[in-house]
C-alpha cells in the first residue's frame, strides 16, 4: 500500500507542466503552470527523492529485444516553419536556473535543471532523445543560447518511440511571455534593411520598442546615420560599452557608405574601442556591407588584423560558394538546401555581393564563403573573441557577410515590422542561420558540436 501511495505522489510530482521559459538575457519567466492559465509558485522542490531515483529518473524504463523509449521531432525558430541546427533539447530533473540578462561568457557543454537526456538537432532540425522517461506531462527544454522554452509533451510510452508531431510544441517563443529571449539591439540602414528578417522568422509586433521600454521589449531600434531620427541615434549605443553589455547581440544594418558621422566622427573614435570592449566580454554583432568598420578600424589590433578590407563596395562576384570541409559550414550546406534558400547546393545568390574582404587570417577567424570575378575573395567571415586565446577562453563573437541581404524597398521605418512582408529572401536565410549560431554558446566552429553533458 505505502509502495503503490509513493509511486502515485512521484507521477503527481512529475506532471506539473512547464509553460513559460527562462531565457538567457532576458526577463525572468520561471514559473511552472499545468494549462494556459493557471500557474503555480516558482518556490519549493519540483521534483521528489524516494529510494535510488529522483523524480523523472523513476520513470525511465529498461526495455527489452533492444527496444529504448525515444522522443524524436523538430525544432523550429518562433515562425513554426523554419527548422534549427544545434539546437539543445532536454528533459529537466528540475527546475532550471534564471538566465543572465546582457553580454555573458556563455560556455559550451552545460545546462542547467538536471537534464535526464540532451540532444542536439542536426541541420535538418531534427532531434531524437533516447532512454526517455514516460508517463504523462513530461518536460523538455528547447534551448539556443538566450533563446529558451519550456513546453510538456502530454504522454511518453515506454519502450517504442514517440514522435512530436505538433510544431506548437516545439518551436521557440515568438514573444516573452512564452519564454525567453535574448535581449536585441537593431541599429537601422536604408541599403540593408537587416530588422526585416525578426518578424519573418516570428518575433511578435509586441517585441519591438526602444531603450526606454528596458527588457518589456526584446528588440530594440536604433537609428543608424540615414534614417528616422525619432529612435534614439546608433552612436548612444555603440559609443557606450555599458549600454551595449546590456544586450546579448546587435544586428547593425549598412548606412550605404562608412558613415563615420554615426561613429562619433574619425577611424579613431571612442566608439571603435568600446566595440572592441563590448565583443571581449562577450557581446555578439550581426554586420554586412560598410559595417566592416568595426573590423577594419578596431581598436583591438588582434581583431584589427583578424582581415585585410579594401573597403568603398565594390561589386563582388556572386553566386557565393561556401565551404563545407568543417562540420558547421557542411551544416549550413544542408540547412541552406533543406530551408529551400538555394537550388544549387553549396551556393546562394544574396540581393547584391560586395568585395570589401581581401583576406582573412585562418588563425584569428574562420572563413565560411567566397565568390569570384571581379574581385575574387573572402564574402563571409566569423570571428571569435577575444582573438588569439583558447576557445574555452573566448566569450564574444561577429559575423560579417559582405554582401546585401535585404536590399529592397521593404524600409525599416516607421512601417517596421508590418512593412517587410513575411517570406524570407535569400540572403535573409543566410542572415536567419547565423542568427540563431550568433545566439548560441562560443565554440571552435571547426569542430562538431557536442551535446551538453547531462
Amino acid at each position: 500500500m505505502k509502495k503503490s501511495l509513493l509511486i502515485a505522489a512521484l507521477l503527481a510530482g512529475a506532471s506539473l507542466v512547464f509553460a513559460s521559459a527562462v531565457g538567457c538575457g532576458s526577463k525572468k519567466n520561471n514559473s511552472f503552470v499545468s494549462d494556459e492559465n493557471k500557474a503555480l509558485p516558482d518556490s519549493g522542490p519540483l521534483f521528489g527523492d524516494a529510494g535510488g531515483c529522483k523524480g523523472l529518473q523513476c520513470n525511465q524504463k529498461t526495455c527489452t529485444g533492444g527496444a529504448d523509449t525515444t522522443l524524436t521531432g523538430t525544432v523550429y525558430a518562433p515562425n513554426g516553419t523554419l527548422p534549427l541546427y544545434n539546437a539543445i533539447v532536454y528533459v529537466p530533473n528540475a527546475t532550471p536556473d534564471d538566465l543572465p540578462v546582457g553580454a555573458t561568457c556563455d560556455q559550451c557543454g552545460a545546462v542547467t535543471g538536471e537534464p535526464l537526456v540532451t540532444a542536439l538537432t542536426k541541420s535538418d532540425g531534427t532531434f531524437e532523445l533516447k532512454n526517455m522517461p514516460s508517463g504523462k506531462d513530461i518536460p523538455l527544454v528547447i534551448q539556443i543560447g538566450k533563446w529558451r522554452r519550456q513546453v510538456t509533451i502530454p504522454e511518453v510510452n515506454e519502450c517504442e518511440e514517440n514522435v512530436v508531431k505538433d510544431r506548437e510544441l516545439t518551436r521557440l517563443p515568438r514573444n516573452q511571455k512564452e519564454g525567453n529571449m535574448p535581449h536585441i539591439a537593431l541599429t537601422t540602414g536604408s541599403c540593408d534593411q537587416l530588422g526585416c528578417m525578426l518578424p519573418k522568422i516570428g518575433i511578435d509586433s509586441s517585441e519591438y520598442g526602444t531603450q526606454a521600454d528596458g527588457p518589456d521589449k526584446a528588440v530594440h531600434i536604433y537609428a543608424g546615420s540615414d534614417f528616422n531620427m525619432s529612435w534614439p541615434a546608433a552612436l548612444t549605443l555603440w559609443g557606450n560599452a555599458t549600454k551595449m553589455k546590456e544586450y546579448d547581440m546587435l544586428i547593425l544594418s549598412c548606412e550605404c557608405n562608412e558613415a563615420l558621422e554615426s561613429k562619433g566622427g574619425s577611424s579613431t573614435s571612442p566608439a571603435f574601442a568600446q566595440m572592441a570592449e563590448y565583443l571581449n566580454s562577450g557581446g555578439r554583432i550581426f554586420t554586412t556591407d560598410y559595417q566592416y568598420t568595426w573590423y577594419r578600424y578596431s581598436a583591438d589590433p588582434n581583431i584589427k588584423s583578424a582581415t585585410a578590407i579594401r573597403g568603398g563596395a565594390p561589386p563582388g562576384g556572386s553566386p557565393m560558394t561556401f565551404d563545407s570541409s568543417f562540420p558547421k559550414g557542411k551544416a549550413l550546406v544542408e540547412w541552406l538546401q533543406k530551408v529551400g534558400a538555394t537550388p544549387t547546393p553549396g551556393q546562394l545568390t544574396p540581393d547584391i555581393v560586395y568585395a570589401n574582404i581581401m583576406s582573412v587570417d585562418p588563425s584569428k577567424a574562420q572563413l565560411w564563403s567566397t565568390s569570384g570575378a571581379p574581385l575574387p575573395g573572402p564574402r563571409l567571415f566569423t570571428i571569435n573573441t577575444p582573438v588569439g586565446v583558447p576557445a574555452d577562453q573566448q566569450c564574444g563573437k561577429g559575423v560579417h557577410i559582405d554582401a546585401h541581404l535585404n536590399n529592397s524597398s521593404d524600409h525599416v521605418d516607421v512601417t517596421f515590422p508590418a512593412g517587410c512582408g513575411s517570406a524570407l529572401r535569400p540572403g535573409e536565410n543566410l542572415l536567419a542561420f547565423f542568427f540563431f549560431d550568433l545566439a548560441s554558446c562560443i565554440q571552435d566552429d571547426t569542430q562538431e558540436p557536442q551535446a551538453p553533458v547531462k
